[in-house]
């Protein structure tokens, strides 16, 4: 072991050593535990071949801890590997118990729990944080499964990592006589205490801790990179860290609503752009650093992330209480929004709920549906063209230089498509998602017929609406007037799309058009009995009905 003038401990160790010298814990701030199946097992497969190949040692990478006390480590990088190989070690501890109970009792006694002398109680090893740490220490100690029920997605995923080592501890010794298990397990045990090592650093200063962690992170982990904006900020907090660690965490508390992938992450570039502007995601590290630099500035950037986190949240939730106080209209607009789910205006509609009055808000939800169907329809939603001054004008709303509808249109006139763009796109246009062809077709069903509001989602009818394709995407032999060719190119187009009540569609399927003529006529849906009266379906057809739809779009969907 050697250590350097600024006292920062290095020591090479196996992993299952550093659960055997030390009880670790898991300070609140970090994230819950999020290894997928994916990763425990590749973890436990890269184990089995070193182990078959005879290498005596496999590098895990650096923890990164903090000494509490002579025997007590908090970690700050390194929770998933220590979690797992805890998961493992228990798992061959229950396989074990009935045949080796020595070794059961040493893997239990030694690796995973400890008796505290002062409480007089046996403690675990390693500690999760707050949310995780009970349930993973029920599901550690119990060799028939935790007592508790998991309540959280990281302990379905602590749950499915337990699954997983039992199915590998049985895999291992499928191949060997029952009376040898213990030998080979033994060596399993002995391999993840010596031949899996790792570089532990012990680094005295919270500060200097997360300063480490940062530097030995690759950056381009999208995984990571959560964790690594988190720990630069902690980094930067100095004596204020306690207060840094509160905000963070009131931030993530915020967004644990939201079940999505990478929330932290995508979070904070659309905040990021609302603060400073157009970014792309694998630049917000950079951001971050470049906005943040001293203590003070990490505090107001985090108080700035925690109150946006607040309103993010209300922008994907239509019933919450935050819109009691807002029209109707409002509920409904954010509904509809996320059924279109166009990632490039979240960043505007965070700034706008943050910072528009109740009227406004309303108004550029509503506004913000039919410019999100013009995009999808005229436009592309991923390019620059679109991406950049939507997220500049999220940066004005922000500021305060944009405080209504009329100069949020005004900022964007050039970027969202005009009416004649908007009916030239739709003529072509194609839709591949069935939800998105159903909404669609329900607001030019409500045009058509004069009803107010047809932007928004219709309210549900009493039966189920099913899409139905008039030309089918497999015709078989009753469309020889269509090769493959050309159902490749005319099936989905929204002009050969129609509404039928399931029951209506239960049989079509690869109907003849004669067929499903005399079905159509019995249909409910204006747009889908006019079909009717059309004496063939030919290309022709689909593309002269997808013109009188654009027309209809205008009104949809208008400016």
């Amino acid at each position: 072991m050697t250590e350097s003038k600024a006292q920062i401990a290095f020591q090479q160790i196996g992993i299952a050593g550093v659960l055997r010298h030390y009880r670790l814990k898991v300070p609140p701030n970090q994230r819950e535990f999020s290894w997928t199946r994916n990763e425990v097992t590749t973890l436990l497969q890269d184990f089995s071949k070193a182990i078959s190949d005879g290498d005596s040692e496999y590098f895990l990478g650096t923890l990164v801890t903090i000494p509490r006390s002579p025997a007590s480590l908090e970690v700050v990088d390194g929770q998933q590997r220590l979690a797992t190989t805890a998961i493992l070690l228990s798992a061959i501890r229950d396989y074990l118990a009935e045949t080796e109970t020595l070794i059961s009792e040493s893997i239990n006694n030694v690796f995973l729990t400890d008796i505290d002398r002062e409480r007089r109680e046996r403690v675990s090893k390693l500690q999760l944080n707050v949310d995780d740490n009970e349930f993973f220490r029920n599901r550690i100690a119990s060799n028939i499964g935790s007592q508790v029920l998991p309540s959280r997605s990281s302990h379905k995923l602590i749950d499915e990592a337990f699954i997983e080592c039992s199915k590998h501890v049985k895999r291992v010794v499928a191949e060997f006589d029952r009376k040898d298990h213990g030998d080979v397990l033994n060596k399993w045990i002995g391999f993840v205490e010596h031949g899996a090592q790792v570089i532990l650093l012990r680094v005295p200063s919270d500060v200097n801790a997360y300063k480490m962690f940062e530097t030995l992170n690759d950056r381009g982990l999208k995984t990571s990179q959560a964790d690594l904006i988190k720990n630069y900020l902690f980094g930067q907090s100095d004596e204020r860290l306690n207060e840094s660690q509160q905000k963070w965490a009131r931030m993530r508390g915020s967004l644990e609503s939201l079940e999505e992938n990478d929330i932290t992450v995508t979070f904070l570039r659309y905040a990021l752009i609302a603060i400073r502007g157009y970014l792309r995601e694998k630049q917000v590290y950079d951001a971050v650093q470049e906005k943040v630099r001293r203590p003070q500035s990490a505090i107001e950037f985090l108080e700035e992330l925690e109150m946006l986190a607040a309103s993010y949240v209300t922008i994907f939730n239509p019933d919450h209480e935050r819109w009691n106080k807002y029209p109707d209209s409002t509920r409904r607009a954010i509904q509809t929004l996320n059924l279109l789910n166009i990632r490039p205006l979240r960043p505007l509609m965070l700034a706008v709920a943050q910072q528009f009055d109740t009227n406004p808000t309303a108004e550029a939800f509503r506004t913000f549906i039919s410019w999100g169907v013009r995009l999808m329809i005229a436009s592309s939603t991923r390019s620059g063209s679109v991406e950049r001054p939507l997220a500049n004008a999220a940066h004005a709303v922000l500021k305060g230089e944009i405080r209504d509808t009329v100069a949020l249109k005004a900022k964007l006139s050039r970027t969202i498509p005009t009416d004649e763009q908007f009916k030239q796109g739709f003529q072509h246009a194609r839709v591949s998602k069935a939800l998105l062809a159903r909404y669609y077709l329900r607001s030019l069903e409500m045009a058509e017929k004069g009803e107010a509001t047809p932007w928004f989602i219709p309210n549900d009818d009493k039966e189920v609406i099913n899409l139905e394709h008039v030309l089918p995407q497999r015709p078989q032999d009753n469309w020889p007037m269509f090769d493959d060719e050309s159902v490749k190119l005319y099936a989905k187009r929204i002009g050969n799309l129609a509404l039928l009540l399931a029951k209506s569609n239960s049989g079509l399927k690869s109907a003849s058009f004669a067929d499903k003529r005399e079905v159509f006529k019995k249909s409910p849906y204006l747009l889908t009995r006019q079909i009717s009266d059309e004496p063939s379906w030919t290309k022709e057809t689909i593309v002269d009905r997808q013109i009188r739809l654009a027309n209809l779009a205008l009104r949809a969907w208008p400016l």
